[in-house]
């Protein structure tokens, strides 16, 4: 009989970043609707959260 050697799930790289996205975008509007960022540091934070999103999935791209 062959035996089958378990590998490690593959991440699930799109769910990965969506959930970074979502999780970054609710932050945000938390942050803004609390009085602790205001609108005109929107911009910059969006970008920084596109940019985290991009490195949490090349980093999870890795493990595959």
């Amino acid at each position: 009989m062959k035996q089958h050697q378990k590998k490690g799930a593959k991440p699930d790289v799109p769910g990965v970043i969506a959930g970074t996205v979502l999780t970054g975008a609710a932050t945000i509007w938390m942050l803004t609707d609390n009085g602790i960022l205001q609108t005109d540091d929107l911009g910059v934070t969006s970008a920084l959260l596109l940019v985290a999103a991009g490195i949490v999935g090349l980093a999870a791209s890795n493990r595959s």
